[in-house]
């Protein structure tokens, strides 16, 4: 019976895994054991070890077993020889193919969407984040339900829960569906406390680091930043919205958001579990699509992280390519990187290569020369409005409350100057 993927303590033997993948006719076999080196990282990531792998070429799907009787025969055998105790497969299983594959290998199967989930379950830290993890899994597991739920019965007492006639399956169900009702409910709430906190940031520009799990976003958070995001060599090191303050000559500070990175058949529900956390991303001014240059599938990583982005995107939003990782890639290749990508910049966050060019680009991008501000003075500080006149771009002005406001442009070399004059409030639009 299937127990869910959970790591072994440490006194009992480890999770011996063993790797499957198929080759249909819009791929190839070579790119199948691309992708099962990165589902090989997400298996040792969850604490497993992977003893084998293999890649099956088809021409179609076999509806009970997805690889068809003859396959599974021969991986029962191999996964018997290695001492497998798990089958994880790349593509998603539906419950009867999972069902049929552990009658056959009485082993534990698993599919890659039950995997990341696990994954994002332990890397979940703050209660947003695991409310949004647990949602996922609730609704992944929802049609897989097989009278597994004794956990929600100890949640909620069994006795008087039940109604006539209903059988245990129906009963778990119902519990599950108030269960997701509940942490959808409680996603609202944080929902709201976001966008109240957004409201905050008005009159700074907002810069979110997106791209690719594992490509070195955090990386560069710290280095721009001298922020403490946790940085190691594992896939979906961060799941919670991190913010820092970007100092910067124009004398306008600039929010840089770190944020869960994305990843090839990255499950439909999580990024919609995902949805407030992601909803940072949709607010930015600026993205920094952040690509591993030395990542010999670099370009099916941006494509990827692309489209999960167009599900959230802003028309208005602009992005700055970001390849990272140069310290890792020979010259011939950077330079036709150059050559291809001539609006990205090329930067190792590891080595503080290349930042400085960064920092520029994106205050070109989000500043330009000119900054729009809307500034507030006492209405009898004449010798204040007079400056202030002198230093905006076609302002206008109106009295609120005994104060004059006044909205203009002012050159960016001009802000310090701006926020120098006694009394005035200076808050700049974007």
């Amino acid at each position: 019976m299937k127990k869910g993927f959970q790591l072994a303590p440490q006194d009992k033997l480890v999770e011996r895994a063993y790797l499957v993948g198929v080759s249909l006719p819009d791929s190839s076999i070579a790119k199948e054991k691309e992708h099962l080196d990165e589902l090989q990282q997400l298996a040792t990531t969850a604490g497993a070890v992977v003893v084998g792998k293999t890649v099956q070429g088809r021409t179609r799907i076999d509806g009970a077993t997805f690889i068809g009787p003859g396959k599974a025969q021969e991986i029962k055998l191999e996964c018997e020889r290695l001492d497998a105790n798990l089958l994880i497969f790349d593509s998603d299983l539906s419950p009867a193919q999972a069902r049929n594959l552990e009658r056959i290998l009485n082993i534990n199967v698993i599919d890659r969407t039950e995997l990341i989930l696990d994954i994002f379950a332990r890397h979940a830290k703050t209660q947003q984040s695991k409310i949004q993890v647990e949602l996922a899994q609730l609704i992944y597991t929802l049609p897989r339900l097989r009278k597994l739920w004794d956990h929600l019965s100890r949640q909620q007492g069994g006795i008087g829960t039940r109604g006539p006639g209903e059988t245990q399956l129906e009963v778990d169900r119902r519990r599950v569906h108030e269960r997701i009702g509940r942490l959808k409910k409680l996603l609202k709430t944080f929902g709201r406390r976001k966008d109240i906190l957004r409201k905050s940031r008005e009159g700074f520009p907002v810069v979110a680091v997106v791209g690719y799990t594992n490509t070195g976003k955090s990386t560069l958070m710290n280095a721009m930043t001298g922020a403490d995001a946790v940085v190691v060599n594992q896939l979906f090191a961060t799941l919670d919205t991190l913010t820092r303050k970007i100092e910067n000559t124009n004398h306008v500070p600039i929010l840089l958001v770190d944020t869960v990175g994305f990843i090839r058949k990255l499950p439909h529900h999580l990024v919609e579990s995902f949805r407030a956390t992601l909803g940072d991303i949709a607010e930015a001014d600026l993205w920094l699509h952040i690509i591993d240059a030395s990542h010999p599938g670099f370009m099916e990583q941006m494509e990827v992280a692309d489209q999960t982005l167009q599900s959230i995107k802003k028309s208005d939003v602009q992005t700055l390519y970001v390849f990272n990782k140069i310290d890792a890639i020979d010259q011939d290749i950077m330079v036709g990187l150059r050559r291809r990508y001539p609006d990205a910049v090329f930067i190792s966050a590891k080595k503080r290569i290349g930042l400085d060019e960064l920092e520029r680009r994106t205050h070109e991008l989000l500043l330009g020369k000119n900054l729009k501000v809307e500034v507030r003075i006492p209405a009898g500080d004449g010798k204040a409005i007079a400056k202030i006149t002198g230093l905006l771009h076609e302002p206008t002005s109106s009295l609120v409350d005994g104060y004059c406001v006044f909205a203009g442009m002012i050159e960016s070399r001009l802000a310090e100057q701006l926020e120098s004059i006694s009394g005035a409030s200076v808050r700049y639009l974007f």
